[in-house]
């Protein structure tokens, strides 16, 4: 597999951009979760998109819009080839003294995943995209500037004139219907002592075709995605309790703390004391 790959991140951590034309089969490896709203555009190509509970089939010309903290994944489709553009950017990217963020950003990420664009939209945002590609690659006087302006215009422009109703797309088939319930219901009892085995005993199948089911329709294995939600969910009150990391451990479904800080570190890269502590020192 050859890629093309251009990926900026400002100083400040606020805002990613990036433009990839890959060629061959490409998945995401491992769990996807961030505090950045996220942006995703798919030029061409087509790819299984799977965003909170849901596989989407996303095709050329598609907007995919992800609120922080969602947990999602790319997976291929088994079509070789596409190219996408990819903007991560928090509420202090597009604040200025004047408005405090944009009314465009709630309205764009409350409702829906997946856009399918019409031509004359296609033409305006990808021009947007490419103009920011341009402020990425020459880096002129005041660029970043230009790069917030570019993001404020795509926002009001998909906030103004995309139809962001709450139509969601099909199911792609029976088979991610019965999935999507079943990481709906992972999503509602992960503080319990749920394992593979329980899980399918609760959906009435064999936990060897659900372990397998699970992996090739959401692109996760079964205890990755788990435990996925648990951290998730343990980020959250390290951010919004004073609680400590054993009560918080075991209000997640983590009966063992060390294991808890092991795989803490293993998604997020940092120990649940340290995470807290970053948090802490951006406040101050």
């Amino acid at each position: 597999m050859a890629a093309q790959n251009i990926t900026y991140l400002n100083p400040s951590n606020s805002f990613l951009f990036g433009h990839d034309i890959r060629t061959g089969h490409f998945s995401m490896r491992g769990c996807h979760f961030h505090s950045r709203y996220e942006i995703y555009y798919l030029v061409s190509g087509e790819r299984f998109y799977f965003i909170h509970d849901r596989t989407y089939l996303v095709q050329k010309g598609d907007l995919v819009l992800i609120s922080p903290y969602v947990i999602h994944k790319t997976v291929d489709t088994g079509k070789p080839h596409h190219e996408r553009y990819l903007i991560e950017f928090d509420q202090r990217f597009v604040s200025n003294p004047i408005h405090n963020g944009l009314q465009s950003i709630e309205t764009l990420f409350k409702n829906r995943h997946v856009i399918r664009l019409a031509p004359k939209d296609r033409h305006t945002i990808e021009r947007i995209f490419e103009n920011m590609l341009d402020e990425v690659q020459q880096k002129g006087l005041d660029y970043e500037v230009q790069l917030q302006s570019l993001l404020q215009q795509l926002l009001i422009y998909a906030a103004r004139n995309l139809d962001l109703s709450d139509t969601r797309q099909q199911h792609i088939s029976q088979t991610h219907a019965k999935v999507s319930e079943i990481v709906k219901y992972i999503n509602t009892h992960y503080t319990e002592d749920l394992t593979l085995v329980s899980v399918a005993e609760q959906f009435e199948i064999s936990h060897f075709y659900l372990s397998r089911l699970f992996k090739a329709v959401t692109g996760f294995a079964f205890i990755e995605y788990l435990n996925s939600i648990r951290i998730k969910e343990a980020q959250r009150l390290l951010r919004e309790t004073n609680e400590k990391v054993q009560a918080i451990a075991n209000a997640v479904g983590f009966v063992n703390q060390s294991h808890f800080g092991r795989i803490f570190k293993e998604i997020t890269g940092t120990s649940p004391l340290q995470y807290r502590k970053e948090l802490q020192k951006k406040k101050d």
